[in-house]
């Protein structure tokens, strides 16, 4: 019977049973990394659409659009979709970069973002060409420097990038009569020729695509330093679909343009981490309501809190209920502290009077013990609220500034009976 187990799980493992086996898929080049970065210009050819949108100088929004503006539970929702659902890929990459371009005076949202899973190699670069020849490449069939922003020529050095296994240009568009400061990601050009993870290729049923963008600083909090995350899920956007226009019509969530902040450089502004992942998996729909139930429920708490940080009024009524709670549990470490109190000087009565052995008769002394044991129950129980109460409060030296801590004491005191 064992032998046959070992052949069946053999056989599973040499025929790619399941998903046991799933993960990045490492070219001939090298092992895969995720990129994502920001372009000057709008996406290639998109006929000012993203232009439109981006070019429109940056706003500061008030209280109530700033607490509509729930950033940093989409990256939340994405991870907990992946725990929930285990045939799903994630490839994860982090990089820094500007998320505002200056001119003078002005500064504008930068106008397309790139997103790249690609191979690292020794030594990247985005056209290679043999001698004498002007060949094409994945991007451009004709000729791959026709059209290339500057940029991509450029990540593809800085990182040592290969031939991709996933690219998309993402656009932003102003939804006709909506707010220029508010717009929804679109898939502008893809090239996704093949699963960029092991998974059979006919098994990948959509691709998703999480990038935000965070302040740089100490905090690790998903809550508070992100200024600005684009999602897109992508049910049908699977291996072998290759776009040069946005035909493709897969569009993301709405996205906040955020205000530019701090200093501006000679050519930027808004200094971010940009963190991108990207999910290969074989049924998207379960995927994208894992992700929608999470948000959903997150939406209310997080919008309290954000309202809280960048309301006045808010912030002092916040900060106002934080000292009244304070003063709670203060109040209840010295009341916990005074009842136990009550119970020690109760308990030393009683062991004073045993000690003196003043009863009538055995059953009368019985009943002294009896009470005595209760009495040390409840100053165990007093002794333990009073500990809790006073540390809970974070109030300072020992536990009611006695000389032994409660258990200490009560083990004195009840030892001996």
């Amino acid at each position: 019977m064992l032998k046959t187990i070992w052949i069946v799980f053999l056989s599973c493992l040499a025929a790619g049973c399941g998903y046991f086996d799933v993960k990045p898929r490492d070219s001939e080049q090298g092992p895969v990394i995720a990129r994502a970065f920001f372009s000057n210009s709008a996406c290639s050819a998109s006929g000012g659409v993203s232009e439109s949108a981006l070019g429109v100088k940056a706003l500061t929004f008030g209280v109530d659009k700033v607490s509509e503006w729930v950033v940093g539970y989409l990256t939340d929702a994405v991870a907990q979709a992946a725990k929930a659902d285990r045939e799903t890929v994630t490839i994860i990459g982090q990089n820094p970069d500007y998320l505002f371009g200056v001119q003078g005076e002005t500064v504008r949202m930068r106008g397309c973002l790139y997103v790249v899973v690609a191979p690292r190699v020794k030594k990247g670069e985005f056209c290679p060409q043999t001698a004498g020849e002007s060949q094409g490449n994945w991007y451009n069939p004709v000729n791959c420097k026709s059209g290339v922003p500057t940029e991509m020529v450029d990540k593809w050095k800085e990182w040592s990038l290969g031939t991709p296994t996933f690219f998309a240009q993402i656009s932003f568009k102003v939804p006709k009569g909506g707010p220029a400061s508010t717009v929804i990601p679109q898939v502008y050009k893809i090239y996704y020729p093949k699963p960029v993870t092991t998974m059979n290729e006919d098994k990948v049923k959509g691709f998703s695509i999480l990038v935000s963008a965070s302040k740089p600083g100490m905090s690790t909090q998903s809550t508070g330093d992100k200024v600005m995350e684009v999602f897109i899920g992508g049910d049908g956007v699977t291996p072998k679909t290759v776009s040069t226009d946005n035909s493709l019509q897969a569009s993301g969530l709405w996205v906040n343009l955020p205000a530019q902040e701090g200093e501006k450089g000679e050519s930027y502004a808004g200094p971010v981490n940009l963190s991108v992942t990207v999910a290969e998996t074989p049924h998207p729909t379960v995927w994208l309501q894992t992700i929608a139930d999470f948000v959903a429920t997150q939406k209310q708490p997080a919008t309290d809190w954000l309202r809280a940080q960048v309301d006045p009024v808010a912030k002092a009524a916040a900060a106002n209920a934080e000292e009244v709670a304070a003063a709670t549990l203060r109040k209840s470490a010295h009341e916990s502290c005074s009842a136990f109190s009550t119970q020690v000087e109760k308990l030393s009565e009683s062991a004073e009077e045993l000690s003196r052995n003043a009863y009538a008769n055995y059953e009368e002394r019985q009943r002294a013990l009896s009470a005595f044991a209760i009495g040390c129950d409840d100053a165990k129980l007093a002794g333990s609220a009073a500990t809790q109460a006073w540390e809970k409060a974070g109030l300072k030296g020992a536990v009611c500034l006695r000389d032994q801590a409660p258990k200490h004491q009560i083990k004195a005191l009840c030892a001996s009976r």
